[in-house]
């Protein structure tokens, strides 16, 4: 009889996640739809996740591991591979790394990515339990946004944010697609932007290109690249100083807004508790900022304690910015004065400041405006000081976690009515500031700041104590760990679905720095242009159709879709067995812990990380797979009746989300800062560190109130440094590895924008260039690359724009070499282009065009 079924799973085309469901006849895999009974893509799917199926049954994937016979490596090197047997290839991997472990397990470095290899948990686990803190995560590592997890996890006690959709009525977005084309959970959150478009919600973009959000926008806002902090800033101007428009009410009782700061920038402290101090205008005397006879808190003003002048932090932002007005920040971003003193006025206008909205029985504020930032916004060597003048936009008009306003990604989770798990919620911590407890599984949260050491990680995060983490230190230090005090040499690295060389800046760079690792493995479906220069031997690793996923049963708030959608937790299971020869990278980093004896060592970690306990946590003692893990999982959250065979039935577990979890703000009794106080203590933490450690450290990002710096593209000038060469993200693709999909790729090669270079029209004749013109970009730092170009009006006049940082040439991909320009390699990989708070690389370059 032959098989027609349809299995529920989870997409992996991006990082977005959608439900999906996979039609399988006789065995193979016929067609792929989106899912209509789960919120995560809300039963459609985009044509990344359609053309799944190519990426299953791609004909260039491997089928068996591979040897490196050449002992010379690098770009361009033939590495000659030959087939050799899974025996023989963790037979050389086991005595290598046992080697290590014995010796000092943190010369072992596992390398991921946030689309193939991030959401492995066993590989996070297998390189804890082996005892190294080397984890290195390249792709979205960069290419991604630090600064903006560091400031959601202070202001939203999450990753993320998302405009809540459903009620806003006023959206800006800088430098983001968020509803439009990218960004998390893309395809529900579109359909929630259509439908806030269709009730009338205006949205204004601001960026550099004419983006996808911004060809379906009210007004475009073409700005100079690495701006959008200074014409926040002339916002935040126009609001506070000349409209004297913002939230008093939210700012007294949920931000820190009311505390005193000395001269010092610090709070004034009371002598015996320790606690802020904030001047209760009632009584006209300062009290403890939780004090509970305060009658009313004081925003502005002067102030002396023991003879010590003081003032609001409030008060100090709004003395601050007194230098950015609209016409001083014209020169700096090129969008007109009166441009943004209208915008400015429409948004506070928005806003609709004092007003209720009754959900569900519950009053609620009501703030329905947003600005939602990300990629393109805070791509640059001072991405928290930017990032935070847009997110500050939202905080001094209450519109945060509300109604309306920007929303964090499902922080508050109050559990399944069966269990009451998962269970989070933000609370009080130092100084009365939000403490997220994020059940994500991210590792690292930045408040309270984490302490300064000296480093023992790569990646240097020990000097990051207010980021969420750091890659790009890696490139930096491999090259030279003496120099950084690091006290070991690294002797082996286990990549998982990652293309170094391909994402980190420019190419030659990272052979440089990882060409330093003796000993390379990958786990990859295909050879690409860093196996070829690197890897010692390649693993042929299961398609996300063909692998059972722990960690799809972990992350639930940054793909969850905002506000009032149902909770939701699906599973991300196999629909076809992998072909002979391939391997799930999760079991086999399952045999290389028993053949390690680690297996104890696992079990633990893994407990620690999903919160297993009695009856459902890991037996030191037995090793289990993949199955049995994700079986007690599921237990533990959701009991018995919802184990791992009611997923793979079901393909997904929904739950009604409460009003206190959708809207938590008016609920959840913790302030958050709009005065980084903190900031100033971990910059000193970190200046002393370096200090001891004799290297060099810039701690001058480390402020407590935003600020525009120009990056070292905006100090180029004059010589043919005309154009700021960045790159943007284009719906079809991935980054760069769906280039290899024959259904993507084609529609890519019907879009001139996608694989060629894009230039203002009117800029591009003043250089004699025409359209279809191959020509060369040339960065400072001497770095080359060609292109063809498209000429656009739908571009910044000062800008180059390379959409999706293409430019492959492996021999393993062979669709999608030569495609596009490689943006990458125009970036130099250094710390004077990294901002030292969150840890983002500028990705704006200085450049010359000209004819190729």
């Amino acid at each position: 009889m032959a098989e027609d079924v349809w299995v529920p799973t989870v997409c992996m085309m991006c990082y977005n996640e959608c439900g999906i469901k996979v039609r399988r006849v006789d065995g193979v895999v016929a067609k792929i739809e989106g899912n209509p009974d789960t919120p995560y893509g809300r039963g459609k799917l985009c044509p990344k996740g359609a053309a799944g199926i190519m990426t299953l049954y791609d004909p260039y994937r491997i089928k068996s591991p591979l040897r490196r016979t050449n002992p010379d490596k690098g770009i361009g090197v033939d590495p000659k591979w030959e087939t050799i047997s899974w025996d023989e290839a963790l037979d050389l991997i086991e005595e290598r790394l046992d080697r290590i472990r014995r010796d000092d397990p943190r010369k072992l470095v596992l390398a991921g990515s946030a689309l193939l290899g991030d959401g492995l948990l066993i590989d996070r686990a297998f390189a804890a339990a082996f005892g190294t803190p080397n984890l290195y995560m390249s792709g979205a590592g960069v290419h991604c946004g630090q600064a903006e997890h560091t400031l959601c996890y202070h202001l939203h006690a999450s990753w993320n944010t998302f405009p809540d959709y459903e009620y806003c009525d006023y959206l800006m977005l800088f430098g983001c697609n968020c509803g439009f084309s990218a960004y998390y959970t893309t395809t529900a959150m579109c359909q929630k932007s259509g439908d806030a478009r269709a009730r009338g919600m205006k949205v204004v973009v601001v960026d550099p290109v004419c983006n996808t959000a911004a060809e379906k926008a009210d007004e475009w806002l073409p700005i100079r690249p690495g701006t959008d902090g200074a014409l926040a800033l002339a916002m935040l101007h126009v609001l506070l100083n000349e409209l004297n428009l913002y939230d008093a009410e939210h700012l007294k009782k949920n931000t820190n807004g009311p505390y005193l700061v000395g001269s010092n920038g610090c709070y004034m402290r009371d002598v015996a508790t320790g606690k802020p101090l904030v001047w209760d205008k009632q009584s006209d005397r300062p009290k403890s900022f939780d004090d509970p006879s305060i009658g009313d808190f004081a925003l502005e003003g002067h102030f002396k304690l023991n003879d010590r002048s003081c003032t609001p932090a409030f008060g100090q932002l709004k003395e601050h910015i007194l230098r950015y007005t609209p016409e001083a920040v014209e020169d700096i971003t090129t969008v007109p004065a009166a441009t943004t003193r209208r915008i400015a006025s429409e948004f506070g206008a928005a806003a609709r400041i004092g007003s209720k909205i009754v959900i569900q029985g519950k009053e609620l504020p009501y703030r329905p405006v947003a600005a939602v930032y990300f990629s393109g916004g805070q791509w640059h060597k001072h991405a928290y000081l930017s990032a935070l003048a847009i997110s500050l936009l939202n905080h001094v008009l209450g519109a945060t976690d509300v109604p309306g306003g920007a929303l964090g990604a499902n922080p508050v989770c109050l559990g399944h009515p069966g269990t009451g798990r998962p269970h989070t919620t933000p609370e009080a911590g130092p100084d009365g500031l939000m403490v997220a407890r994020d059940w994500r599984g991210a590792p690292r949260l930045p408040y309270p700041p984490n302490e300064v050491m000296p480093p023992q990680s790569l990646d240097l995060i020990e000097l990051f104590p207010v980021a969420v983490h750091s890659s790009l230190p890696t490139v930096v230090t491999l090259q030279d760990t003496h120099k950084w005090r690091i006290p070991y040499q690294p002797e082996a690295m286990i990549i998982v679905g990652s293309n170094l060389l391909m994402s980190m800046g420019n190419p030659e760079t990272q052979m440089k720095a990882f060409g330093r690792i003796p000993f390379v493995v990958s786990f990859n479906l295909s050879t690409n242009e860093t196996t070829d220069a690197l890897a010692d031997l390649v693993l042929p690793d299961a398609c996300y159709l063909e692998r059972l996923d722990i960690m799809h049963a972990k992350i639930l708030n940054s793909r969850q879709p905002p506000g009032t959608e149902e909770w939701a937790i699906q599973i991300k299971q196999p629909v076809v067995p992998h072909a002979p020869g391939v391997r799930d990278v999760n079991r086999v980093f399952i045999e290389l812990a028993e053949r390690l004896g680690i297996q104890s060592d696992l079990n633990v970690v893994l407990n620690n990380y999903l919160g297993l306990r009695p009856p459902y946590a890991l037996s030191p003692d037995k090793k289990y797979d993949i199955e049995q893990i994700m079986d007690n999982y599921y237990q533990h959250l959701f009991g018995p009746e919802h184990n791992l065979n009611w997923f793979k039935q079901h393909g997904i577990l929904k739950w009604p989300k409460k009003i206190e979890e959708a809207y938590w703000r008016p609920f959840v009794k913790v302030r958050t800062p709009i005065y980084f106080e903190h900031f100033i203590r971990a910059g000193q933490d970190v200046k002393e560190m370096a200090h001891e450690l004799g290297i060099v450290w810039d701690t001058s990002d480390y402020q407590a109130m935003p600020e525009w710096k120009p990056c070292p593209a905006h100090q180029v000038k004059g010589n043919g440094w005309d154009f700021y060469a960045i790159y943007y993200k284009v719906g079809p693709h991935t980054f760069t590895w769906t280039v290899q999909n024959p259904w993507l790729n084609e529609v890519g090669e019907g879009d001139p924008r996608i694989y060629q270079v894009s230039l203002n029209e009117d800029t591009a004749n003043r250089h004699g260039i025409k359209d279809g013109d191959f020509i060369r970009i040339e960065s400072i730092a001497g770095y080359q690359i060609t292109g063809r170009a498209v000429l656009s009006r739908g571009i910044h006049p000062e800008v180059v724009a390379i959409a999706g940082n293409f430019g492959r040439w492996s021999a393993g991909i062979p669709l999608a070499r030569g495609k596009g320009a490689l943006t990458c390699e125009l970036h130099p990989t250094d710390l004077e282009y990294m901002d030292m708070p969150s840890g983002n690389l500028d990705l704006c370059v200085k450049v010359k065009v000209s004819k190729a």
